[in-house]
């Protein structure tokens, strides 16, 4: 039985050309609000999506191209970007089969296939009939269309509202911002001030860094209720070392550690002893204003549970909700012990089933 969702949702009546071939009526949709302090860094995510184009079931797979059922008649690479033409990026979601809850960015597309990027990933054990859903990435223009929910900048030296980009290709730990926009008359990149970065792509599970100077912000994100199995890719390090992964859920309700999904040893290793943690997840504080914090709270597994840094280690976390809609988390993994990196999936399943 589902529980009720405590947010504004809607459910609209109509079909998609595309969905309709394979549902009746579109998803719910619902509006999630983020507020940003002033004089601060908050860490910020989409916990909603855009609305799919396509959902069905695969004919075939060779190598890194799905081929779809039925006629779609997709005109060639029209799911490809290209800015000014084609402003979004897409990606394919696994919604059954091995690949469940995986999503890969689409690369090209002919009249019913797709091909995707893998990455280190192959699709082994991917065949006909898994279901799957194409969907267009948010990207700056789409999240925050015309400079809402943040504060526009005049002058591009001094800007009053930023978002930064998490590093997550990077090895270790504490890592710097990689790209920063702000909002004039249009998206920009700091690297770029006369272009247009609106297409900017933002992937799913990422988080953002919003800085506001003097003004507090609010942004409020409108689209697709999600309700499918989601599967987080986290980079585990080689060797001994650490490496952060700033991610998030899509989820537009609250989720306590103990439903996160997380108590897998595979995806989170518990710890050998409180003052020996391997694995830990970091949590900050979106309502204090600070600029480049650190992270409020550490969680860890020990001894069957979960503990938090700044409690007695008998203290049982489990029922901390840390995973709040919206927001952003780090998990810091320890190394494989092995030669090289790799990549693994932290799967959610809906917590309103």
């Amino acid at each position: 039985m589902k529980r009720a969702i405590p947010y504004a949702i809607a459910s609209l009546l109509g079909t998609s050309s595309l969905v309709a071939q394979t549902t009746s009526s579109t998803p719910p949709i619902g509006f999630i609000r983020k507020d940003c302090p002033a004089n601060s860094d908050t860490r910020i995510s989409i916990p909603l999506e855009r609305q799919a184009v396509f959902i069905g079931p695969l004919l075939s797979v060779a190598d890194n191209v799905l081929t779809v059922q039925g006629s779609p008649a997709w005109t060639t690479n029209e799911f490809q970007q290209n800015p000014g033409t084609q402003d979004d990026a897409f990606y394919v979601l696994f919604l059954s089969g091995s690949h469940m809850g995986r999503a890969y960015d689409v690369t090209a597309n002919g009249a019913n296939t797709l091909t995707i990027e893998l990455g280190p990933d192959d699709l082994d054990g991917v065949g006909a009939g898994d279901r799957i859903k194409l969907l267009p990435h948010w990207n700056l223009k789409t999240a925050f269309p015309e400079g809402s929910g943040v504060a526009a900048s005049s002058n591009p030296f001094s800007r009053e509202t930023e978002l930064l980009v998490q590093d997550a290709q990077s090895a270790g730990i504490n890592l710097a911002s990689v790209k920063t926009f702000y909002y004039s008359d249009s998206w920009k990149d700091i690297s770029d001030v006369n272009g247009d970065a609106g297409t900017e792509v933002i992937p799913p599970h990422r988080h953002l860094v919003v800085r506001n100077k003097e003004a507090a912000t609010s942004a409020v994100f409108v689209g697709v209720v999600p309700s499918d199995t989601q599967a987080v890719p986290i980079r585990v390090p080689a060797g001994n070392g650490k490496q952060d992964n700033p991610v998030s859920l899509i989820r537009p309700v609250p989720v306590k550690l103990r439903d996160a999904g997380l108590d897998d040893d595979a995806v989170f290793k518990p710890s050998t002893l409180p003052v020996l943690r391997t694995d830990e997840l970091l949590v900050y504080d979106d309502t204090e204003a600070a600029v480049n914090k650190s992270a409020k709270y550490t969680y860890y597994r020990w001894d069957g549970a979960w503990r938090r840094l700044d409690q007695d280690a008998s203290y049982d976390a489990g029922d901390d909700i840390i995973f709040t809609p919206g927001s952003g988390v780090v998990i810091r993994k320890s190394g494989n012990g092995g030669v090289s990196e790799e990549r693994i999936y932290w799967n959610h399943e809906d917590p309103t089933q």
